[in-house]
């Protein structure tokens, strides 16, 4: 019995051990089982109405879009994207994956569809595209030219892989992703397009609407006016009360929900090079000078020794830097120059030649696989002969080069200079710059080509110059002096408050931003998603770690959460205010003028201790008064009013107005009801584009994730 009673008695304990128990057991599962409630909720980079976004399909299709935008600054820029540019990406990524998903939902409810023929018509038939057209367009005359879009189709659509060497077929394939997402936009495109136009057909004009817009252009009015500007009372003299403003921001509040936003104040330090830096850069390249002067093989010597990569190439003394013209010009073989210092690096010349041969030259080719065996050198042969007596070399090239880009073309290579034909190799450079005007054969690293040089522009004196070009840059141990400061600083101000008052006195200037889970840049920094991706996963109160963005450490620390829903009063008091105190002052003015009782504009303009201005040109439908600004209120007024009438007083957003008009013009254009309805219709296809996805995003059941993963 004892034993018993002194069990009932930790009977308590007991349970309590079990619960602990049961709940690790069941913890434990959830940790250790595939599909985790945790995970389920990690994998996912948003649910848009009940379907889900998962990490993989969101990285897929930023490759894609990346690998696009690569090309496409490649082709039109000649240079990789710029910095900032990955996280541009994702978010537009992520916004098109959204709109794809509520569009379609939408689109699907309403049976909305783009059949097979009306997609082939937009992408190849009577009716393409101007996304399409644009690929395929000459840039100097402007001519779309729809036989080489269906060339282009017939290759990338229908040409096997297999049969190609492995950078063909990765061109292929490339090419070939590029166009399925060109029909996928498109389709996208033409869905949007008929939901659009569904919509605004729903808000047609009917005939008052059409004499509103109308009447609303009409009437054209020159008037004279009076202001006196609200800045005339100064703001210390209106008493405005909490009550007030909590009723105004309750009258307003739907206006002002918004997503979790977080509020971070940091500091930045720019990673420069010291004094000793510089030093040490052009001791490095007055050591290298005579190696640099004397060298047999300065293409070797450069290739370990410069931040700039040596062209061995010509090139037209015209397109060079003042500096390097001026030298090529005067210079003797072999003659160096520097170091000088110049944008942020020391720099030497030495002259390697001189020639005088075209600048640019027009060529194009039939290519074949760079290991071609007998057979293909027997066809090579055969198409040289056949061409020599007068064959389609554009035909020629459509049907057998392996280079389906120029192929398409008919085997164009467009103009290429030295230096971009240098890529080819120098045999390349030398038989189309300094052969003839035939057909011959040559050898590149791509391939084997036939080749014949189109057009030649006239001969220029060129140069070929090596540049040895050492940048300035942080050393180590400046890097490591830098970081270390920044390091000590927050072991000892590891705490918010410590942090905010000691950064001052050391030489950190804090900034303060508000940020939202969608924002990529911060403050001064066009790239700064990683701290906002650092703000959304940390605690009120935390300082960050050392970011290193855009060749500055940076440190941050988190001083505020406002959550999602409605931004609370306190941090809406000087917007509100300002409406307030625009009303008050409003009232002070017009109780004033009442009281002193002016009768005409000139005793009004006196009353207000102002001046009479005129406006011309106003109309019912006018947004912006030239010189007044945005006063709806003058735009309602005055063209309705007799000429010499006085108006007002009357309350508008910078000022209380009174007003004559001088000068009244009635169109004498009857309306025109269609042109007025086709205006009408663009109007609101306008609203609606511009306004439809933020409706259907507010609408939709979103939870968006992506600031935990990029």
């Amino acid at each position: 019995m004892a034993t018993l009673q002194k069990i009932r008695g930790k009977a308590g304990l007991l349970v309590g051990v079990i619960g602990v128990a049961l709940l690790a057991f069941i913890v434990g599962d959830l940790l250790n089982s595939g599909h985790t409630f945790f995970n389920m909720n990690r994998n996912k980079i948003a649910v848009v109405n009940g379907k889900k976004i998962t990490p993989e399909e969101f990285q897929a299709q930023v490759q894609t879009r990346t690998e696009e935008m690569q090309n496409m600054y490649r082709r039109q820029y000649g240079m990789s994207l710029p910095e900032g540019a990955a996280s541009r990406i994702n978010k537009e990524v992520y916004d098109q994956m959204v709109q794809d998903i509520l569009l379609t939902d939408a689109t699907a409810e309403l049976g909305l569809t783009v059949s097979k023929e009306e997609l082939a018509d937009l992408l190849q038939g009577d009716n393409i595209v101007p996304m399409v057209k644009q690929q395929f367009t000459d840039p100097q005359t402007g001519v779309f030219n729809k036989d080489l879009l269906l060339n282009f189709l017939q290759v990338v659509l229908n040409e096997d892989e297999s049969n190609l060497n492995g950078e063909m077929a990765q061109q292929l394939k490339a090419r070939r992703e590029a166009w399925l997402n060109i029909e996928k936009t498109v389709k996208q495109q033409q869905l949007v397009g008929k939901y659009f136009t569904l919509l605004s057909k729903s808000m047609a004009p009917n005939k008052l609407d059409l004499e509103a817009a109308y009447n609303g252009a009409k009437n054209s009015v020159d008037f004279a006016y009076a202001e006196q500007s609200y800045t005339s009372i100064p703001d210390s003299t209106v008493v405005i009360s909490e009550s007030e403003l909590k009723n105004l921001y309750n009258k307003q509040k739907e206006n002002f929900k918004q997503d979790e936003k977080r509020e971070v104040k940091f500091f930045a330090v720019d990673i420069v090079p010291s004094e000793g830096d510089y030093k040490m850069t052009e001791e490095k390249i007055n050591n290298l000078k005579e190696n640099f002067s004397t060298t047999d093989d300065i293409a070797g010597m450069l290739s370990f020794n410069t931040d700039v990569p040596y062209v061995d190439a010509y090139v037209a003394q015209r397109d060079m830097d003042p500096e390097m013209k001026k030298f090529a010009e005067t210079a003797q073989i072999n003659e160096v120059y520097g170091p000088v210092f110049e944008d942020e690096s020391y720099k030497m010349y030495r002259l390697i030649g001189k020639s005088v041969a075209p600048d640019s030259v027009k060529v194009r080719h039939i290519m074949f696989p760079l290991q071609a065996d007998a057979k293909v050198k027997a066809q090579m042969d055969s198409i040289l002969t056949v061409l020599k007596n007068g064959g389609d070399f554009a035909a020629l090239a459509k049907q057998f080069s392996v280079d389906q880009n120029s192929a398409a073309n008919g085997g164009d290579l467009g103009w290429l200079t030295e230096t971009s034909a240098v890529q080819f190799g120098q045999k390349f450079v030398s038989s189309v710059f300094n052969g003839g005007s035939g057909y011959f054969t040559v050898e590149t690293p791509y391939g084997q080509h036939i080749m014949q040089v189109t057009e030649r522009t006239a001969s220029v004196p060129k140069a070929k110059v090596a540049q040895l070009v050492l940048k300035v840059r942080p050393s180590s141990e400046t890097y490591s002096t830098l970081y270390n400061k920044v390091s000590s600083y927050i072991a000892e101000n590891g705490k918010l408050e410590s942090f905010e008052k000691n950064a001052k006195d050391k030489g950190f200037s804090l900034n303060t931003v508000e940020l939202t889970p969608e924002d990529i840049s911060v403050g001064m920094l066009n790239d700064g998603r990683e701290i906002v991706k650092w703000a959304y996963k940390s605690d009120k109160g935390d300082i960050s770690e050392i970011f290193n963005i855009e060749n500055k450490f940076l440190v941050a620390a988190l001083t505020n959460v406002t959550p999602a829903g409605y931004a609370p009063l306190k941090s809406l008091e000087s917007y509100l205010k300002m409406q307030l105190l625009a009303d008050k002052k409003a009232d002070m003015i017009m109780k004033s003028l009442s009281e002193k009782s002016p009768k005409t504009l000139d005793a009004y303009a006196s009353a207000m201790s102002s001046k009479i201005d005129t406006a011309k040109f106003v109309t019912f439908n006018t947004s912006v008064i030239t010189g007044i600004g945005r006063e709806p209120v003058l735009c309602g007024v005055a063209p309705y009013a007799s000429v010499g009438q006085l108006q007002g007083p009357v309350k508008g957003n910078n000022g209380v107005y009174v007003l004559a008009v001088t000068k009244k013009d009635e169109s004498s254009v009857p309306m025109n009801a269609e042109m007025e309805k086709q205006k009408y219709e663009q109007m609101m296809y306008s609203i609606l584009s511009s306004q439809i996805m933020e409706v259907m995003k507010d609408k939709a059941d979103i939870e968006n994730n992506r600031v935990k993963f990029f």
